[in-house]
């Protein structure tokens, strides 16, 4: 008897190990996600230093791209579901998840990308998290961030989300529904906050797979739009003093010319 114990304790163990190999599907946290319209062409710079292309778009599929840096890692038609894999130690985690619907006279796409385990990543600030937020009620987030149910209508709710009191993005959701906010910073979107809405009552909206992100600093220290320089040029003040300078300028070099002759 303790024989055959032991003996379906072995085989147990076994199956624990075999079966994460075999049934795929394993990966980490969300850290980007688009979702809209696609044309020929088109480019999206991921994270983690992956990019997706747009080659052509057929009548039913759509003719992908995936790149890693410059090396093209996955060329391929895409009609429904695909999930590009990466094999680490034995495991193979789903790293970009693509959703293509075609129609022939237009293409939408899904993109959802997980973070690879085998590549340097600022790991979010908040992750996978599952919240209840009642309606009127902020949840607060990280670096000022907040995210208010504002309203719950009809099994919709409106999530706003805000940054020091400043509103930064609305939008109504739906249970499955995602809201999720890209900041655009030196011409690539980064993904800031992704959040699925899972449930949606009366009074209340239930979230999961919430995720935060640090953002990235500008290759210029700070954004473009900011910078002192650009603010410098943009100022009325310093316009009318440049211009009075030139003018100045000039009329020297006028009466200069004029007295030498």
């Amino acid at each position: 008897m303790n024989i055959s114990i032991l003996r379906i304790i072995g085989i147990t163990l076994v199956l624990l190990l075999i079966i994460p190999t075999c049934t795929g599907n394993v990966h980490e946290a969300t850290i980007c996600y688009f979702e809209g319209k696609i044309e020929t062409g088109d480019s999206f710079n991921l994270e983690q230093g992956y990019r997706l292309v747009i080659d052509d778009i057929g009548k039913s599929d759509a003719a992908i791209s995936i790149f890693d840096g410059k090396r093209e890692v996955m060329n391929t038609s895409v009609s429904g579901d695909y999930t590009y894999q990466k094999e680490i130690d034995g495991i193979d985690y789903d790293i970009i998840r693509i959703s293509v619907n075609a129609t022939g006279d237009k293409a939408m796409m899904a993109i959802e990308q997980y973070i690879d385990p085998d590549k340097k990543f600022d790991y979010p600030l908040m992750s996978d998290i599952a919240i209840s937020i009642r309606k009127g009620e902020r949840e607060p987030l990280k670096e000022g961030y907040g995210l208010e149910a504002t309203s719950i209508i009809d099994g919709n709710a409106i999530l706003t989300l805000y940054r020091d009191d400043k509103i930064i993005k609305q939008e109504k959701l739906s249970e499955n529904g995602r809201f999720v906010y890209a900041k655009k910073i030196d011409g690539q979107y980064s993904t800031i906050l992704i959040a699925k809405a899972d449930r949606v009552n009366n009074d209340s909206i239930h979230i999961s797979g919430l995720s935060q992100f640090k953002e990235p600093e500008s290759a210029g220290g700070d954004d473009d739009t900011d910078s002192w320089n650009v603010k410098l040029a943009k100022s009325t003040i310093f316009r009318y003093l440049l211009s009075i300078c030139i003018c100045a300028g000039m009329l020297a070099l006028t009466l200069f010319f004029m007295r030498r002759r």
